[in-house]
């Protein structure tokens, strides 16, 4: 407790009612979060926290049974929740939360309630039980019930240089157009991060950004802040995907004047060769290409197209699971052609991906599956928080420069957490 001392001047006892005023203040979105966060751990429930891009409200999902593994699946055929797919099945698995509990938080209430019940729009309201619970909640999560990870010891740079220059060589003698191997970078943590708080800074931070917050005994403790859509999916409606690629520091430069290198062009043109590939691998010809353009994702800047395709109108329903199978994973994450880049980083990568390069997303809520590839992510432990990135190579990749990539990457969240 914090305690102020005075010799009974008005000016001292005015200091100190300020401070007890600004102490006693809650921030009440991030001391909500934190108390669904504790519910989850507390009666072993999957949570799934998320704004979507650009969007002022906080969305919650729960399901109290945990969440359940699922096998290969039909996107149409799974119920309204939230799905995390790892980046290869053959590690992890794919986990689907039920919406059992939904609502949202909006950030731009300029009175929020301390009250959860009040600030808290239920849009799926479960029993007054369950809502004491919530209500009633400790808003410390306990770290040390998360699992170790020992074995994910940080990538050093001089292994991941190595591997970049392997990748480069195999590019040169045509065995794959381009390749994408990730790092990992291991933080120590006393276990005081304040996550309510954390995901707040990010939707801050990262107004273009799927920012989201996973919590379950099946997947562990994930966060995140991806720029890259998948897929979006409105039923009857319209398809989304986009080509995501190319990387710079964000400068004092306006938008339009930024520059890219023809390494960052060829790179982000690739993967969109590739999403039209898959076009017309179910020969879709009716669909619209927008970009490339420049966007901006916090600190750093990068090229994007958007494809969208008016599902009524090419009469193709299913058009978003069809989708799913074939782009993941995207060229964005793995390379190009897919198998043989999924081959090298199989055999060169010394860490397992676990949900990293893999998707996320809402599912079937209001009409729309929003997907997104987890990117900007980090997975938290007890005393620890793992960093994932990883850097698109192609023949003119400098092998230390896309290590200063990954490096940037990290600190999207780092610097969310940690302050560094």
């Amino acid at each position: 407790m914090c305690k102020s001392y005075y010799n009974g001047s008005s000016e001292e006892i005015i200091l100190e009612k300020a401070t007890q005023n600004i102490i006693n203040i809650q921030p009440t979105a991030e001391a909500h979060l934190n108390k669904f966060l504790s519910f989850a751990q507390q009666y072993n429930a999957a949570l799934a926290i998320y704004r979507l891009p650009n969007d002022s409200k906080l969305q919650i999902l729960c399901d109290l049974s945990g969440g359940q593994y699922i096998e290969d699946f039909n996107l149409e055929d799974l119920s309204s929740g939230f799905l995390l797919h790892p980046f290869q099945t053959s590690s992890d698995r794919i986990v689907h939360f039920d919406a059992e509990i939904l609502g949202e938080i909006d950030l731009e209430d300029k009175a929020p309630s301390n009250d959860l019940t009040e600030s808290f729009d239920w849009k799926k309201i479960p029993s007054d039980s369950i809502q004491e619970k919530i209500e009633n909640s400790n808003s410390s999560f306990d770290f040390t019930h998360l699992k170790n990870y020992p074995q994910l010891s940080s990538t050093l740079a001089s292994d991941y240089i190595d591997m970049v220059e392997k990748g480069i060589q195999l590019i040169k003698s045509e065995e794959f157009y381009k390749v994408v191997p990730s790092k990992i970078k291991n933080i120590r943590s006393n276990n005081d991060i304040n996550l309510g708080q954390a995901f707040v800074k990010a939707c801050e931070k990262y107004p273009n950004a799927f920012v989201n917050l996973t919590y379950s005994s099946k997947t562990g403790l994930w966060f995140g802040a991806s720029p890259e859509t998948l897929i979006e999916d409105k039923k009857g409606e319209y398809f989304k995907t986009m080509a995501l690629a190319g990387t710079q520091a964000k400068s004092e430069k306006s938008i339009a004047e930024t520059t890219w290198t023809q390494k960052e062009i060829e790179e982000q043109a690739y993967i969109s060769r590739y999403i039209i590939n898959c076009f017309k691998k179910i020969r879709l010809r009716e669909f619209d290409e927008i970009g490339p353009k420049t966007i901006h994702a916090g600190n750093l800047l990068h090229l994007k197209t958007t494809f969208k395709v008016h599902t009524e109108s090419v009469n193709f329903p299913e058009l978003g699971s069809v989708m799913l199978k074939l782009l993941h994973p995207t060229s964005a994450v793995c390379g190009m052609p897919k198998e043989p880049a999924l081959n090298f980083l199989s055999k060169e990568e010394k860490h397992s991906r676990g949900y990293f390069s893999g998707f996320m997303g809402p599912v079937h809520l209001d009409g729309l599956s929003h997907l997104f590839v987890n990117l900007r992510c980090c997975q938290i432990s007890n005393q620890s928080v793992v960093f994932y990135a990883g850097a698109g190579i192609t023949e003119d990749s400098k092998a230390e420069k896309e290590w200063e990539e990954t490096e940037m990457k990290c600190k999207v969240l780092s610097n969310i957490i940690f302050g560094i």
